[in-house]
């Protein structure tokens, strides 16, 4: 799901067994996620070939969910978290932009300059520094 860690929550990371990692397998090690790509110098039967006697016992799909599909509901909203889970959380932020045609276009102009660019060298610090 958008805005979480990448490589996920390291507080998790001891509570992972070997069924989980079967299942992640089973679920996403499939042949409708497979590309192959050759380049250069090669003929393109003999990489259907390789292709075909290599991953031929690769299933097309998995009968295992995937899982973390679930799609960002975009909704107003206020969040509310304790100060020391701030370490652990992700926010994205996103505007339905107008259109140059649009009557709010030049107001979300003048909203964007008003927010300025963010950098992250400049305003990640923590919430409760004392600079802030």
């Amino acid at each position: 799901m958008m805005g979480q860690p990448i490589k996920g929550d390291r507080d998790l990371c001891h509570s992972l067994g070997t069924d989980h990692l079967r299942d992640y397998y089973a679920a996403n090690y499939v042949g409708k996620n497979l590309v192959v790509v050759a380049t250069g110098d090669v003929s393109h039967g003999q990489i259907v070939d390789a292709v075909e006697q290599h991953f031929s016992s690769i299933p097309l799909e998995s009968s295992i969910p995937a899982k973390n599909t679930d799609q960002a509901v975009y909704i107003p909203a206020l969040l509310m978290m304790r100060d020391d889970e701030m370490i652990n959380s992700n926010v994205g932020v996103f505007y339905d932009a107008p259109g140059v045609r649009h009557e709010d276009y030049y107001a979300f102009l003048l909203m964007k300059n008003m927010f300025g660019r963010y950098r992250i060298d400049e305003h990640a610090e923590h919430l409760n520094d004392v600079h802030k």
